[in-house]
């Protein structure tokens, strides 16, 4: 359960505020897009994925993370 809030609140940041695509998150983060999307849908427990995300972002959207990331 708690693995799936991160994964949605991940999807959220990705589609929301970065405004990507999931294709264009792997590309530029060098993941594979089925990982990716694993990740997102809670399959998936390994949380070097954050700092992708995280690093995806600029000062105001990374702000946005650190403060809302369901920890």
């Amino acid at each position: 359960m708690f693995f799936n809030q991160i994964g949605k609140f991940c999807k959220y940041y990705r589609t929301e505020l970065l405004h990507l695509t999931l294709d264009e998150m792997s590309e530029q983060v060098q993941v594979k897009r089925t990982t990716l999307s694993s990740f997102e849908n809670g399959r998936s427990t390994n949380y070097k994925h954050l700092s992708k995300y995280y690093n995806c972002g600029n000062a105001e959207q990374q702000l946005f993370f650190r403060t809302n990331l369901p920890l």
